[in-house]
């Protein structure tokens, strides 16, 4: 059994959520949310939206109530580059943490480039040994010098090529977290993305995890009513495997993440989830969660 000191600071159950894209349209989908009854518990921001101006997250953040939790969806920490990352951009990262009540941040296990050069993208790891070192001593560095103000979690892959090294993607995710004692923010949506460009072993990446570092879920929902045309049936299998998929961890010792998040934005069918459809699935993932909904 693998060091469960994460577990252990993982945070109590906060509850359902969304990631939240710095758009008009979501600010219009949130307020028809609340209309027919939804509630969020947390709200995830996309920390590169406000990179030029980190102050408008407090301002946004206080539109959803100063209380309420969030977390940070990140890949600026570098945590897979030898170059580290500025003290300017680190000091951004920081503020927003700051204005945001933000509980965690969800790294991804990416590279992105150079202090001066962004790659334009996160790559995949290759799932060298040395890799996963380099990536387990930048996590302690950041935690041993309180670099960002909160936990730092980190984000499986989507697959987009073959790995170089003797780890698969998952495999690696679970070296890195055990030997930087980091929780996971566990992603179905990436193993979704995967499929079109270099499918996934579903089943033994999952079961390389260790379940009881699973912080947080991200989970696809798309528009019900687009999803039951054919031509969407690709998209409404897979959003009805990562349901079954959900349920079934739910199952198994240890599981007990803090957080289920949606994800709207491009998730298969041209219009977002409808809000009713959200809301009835916020409620579904705070069962599992024992999470009592408003």
């Amino acid at each position: 059994m693998p060091n469960a000191s994460a577990a252990d600071a993982r945070p109590d159950v906060i509850g359902a959520g969304i990631l939240y894209h710095c758009i008009p349209e979501f600010t219009e989908y949130y307020d028809r949310l609340r209309q027919v009854g939804g509630h969020i518990d947390i709200v995830e921001y996309l920390a590169v939206h406000y990179a030029s101006d980190p102050e408008y997250l407090g301002e946004v953040h206080r539109s959803f109530g100063e209380d309420m939790p969030s977390s940070l969806h990140s890949f600026e920490y570098m945590i897979g580059s030898v170059d580290r990352q500025s003290d300017k951009v680190l000091r951004r990262l920081r503020r927003q943490v700051e204005l945001s009540n933000c509980q965690y941040i969800g790294e991804h296990v990416g590279l992105m480039g150079t202090t001066e050069v962004y790659s334009g993208t996160f790559l995949q790891p290759f799932g060298t040994d040395e890799q996963t070192q380099l990536f387990i001593d930048n996590l302690l560095d950041i935690e041993a010098n309180d670099t960002a103000g909160c936990p730092l979690i980190i984000e499986n892959q989507s697959q987009i090529y073959n790995q170089i090294g003797p780890r698969s993607m998952c495999e690696q995710i679970s070296d890195i977290a055990v030997g930087a004692d980091t929780g996971i923010l566990l992603s179905l949506s990436n193993f979704m993305i995967a499929e079109k460009h270099h499918p996934m072993d579903r089943e033994r990446e999952l079961s390389s995890l260790p379940l009881e570092r699973v912080w947080q879920l991200h989970l696809p929902i798309a528009c019900a009513a687009e999803l039951a045309d054919p031509e969407y049936a690709g998209y409404r299998h897979e959003e009805e495997w990562a349901r079954e998929t959900i349920e079934q961890l739910f199952k198994e010792p240890g599981f007990r993440p803090s957080a289920i998040v949606f994800e709207v934005q491009d998730a298969g069918t041209p219009s977002f989830a409808e809000p009713e459809h959200l809301r009835d699935s916020m409620d579904w993932a705070r069962e599992l969660l024992a999470k009592p909904t408003p």
